[in-house]
């Protein structure tokens, strides 16, 4: 049985997201591309050893008017990159409402996220690293400064999130089992005592 892992670009509109997801599908860029209307999906399989994997990437509209829709994709999202462009101080900005629309709609626990600094090879940069660094600090996910026009950082950054994913899928599966296998008798039943 192949297994697969669901990844979901967010960040706003113009950052770049379909242009890494076709960077890591593809390994192509293109210099003029149509936004993402909705959503968008690709997928590509990956091979180690004997083992598969099926890495499922959906693209997510960034415009504010398509933000209403992407709820249903974010179900069953195991890993975010978190993308914002460096020649765009508002799409920096926006980071946090981003992070906050996605804590209210899925676990953290359950979720991978990577900050990704796209359009790293451009000059005009309006973001810092150092920016970017203290962003991911602040929500405690790696950092990637990236260029899907180059190709920088691009595989490092999906593989790192690949990783996380299946790292923290054989954590949650092992507290599964650790709880399935906690025994009966060692369960607190006492009765709440009253104060008064």
């Amino acid at each position: 049985m192949q297994d697969k892992v669901k990844i979901l670009m967010l960040g706003e509109r113009s950052v770049g997201k379909s242009s890494l997801l076709n960077r890591y599908i593809d390994d192509k860029f293109y210099d003029t591309i149509q936004a993402t209307l909705g959503v968008e999906y690709k997928q590509k399989v990956i091979t180690n050893g004997e083992s598969q994997l099926t890495v499922q990437v959906w693209d997510t509209a960034g415009q504010e008017r398509f933000r209403y829709i992407a709820p249903i994709y974010y179900r069953n999202a195991q890993g975010v990159p978190m993308v914002y462009s460096v020649v765009d101080r508002d799409s920096f900005n926006q980071v946090q409402t981003w992070m906050d629309y996605l804590k209210d709609q899925v676990d953290n626990q359950l979720i991978s996220i990577i900050l990704v600094a796209n359009k790293c090879d451009l000059e005009n940069r309006h973001v810092s690293t150092s920016e970017g660094q203290e962003l991911a600090q602040l929500y405690s996910v790696r950092y990637f400064e990236c260029s899907a026009k180059t190709g920088a950082q691009v595989k490092e950054m999906y593989s790192e999130l690949i990783q996380q994913i299946l790292s923290k899928r054989i954590q949650n599966n092992e507290e599964s089992q650790r709880l399935r296998n906690f025994p009966q008798d060692q369960v607190d039943n006492t009765q709440p005592q009253k104060c008064c």
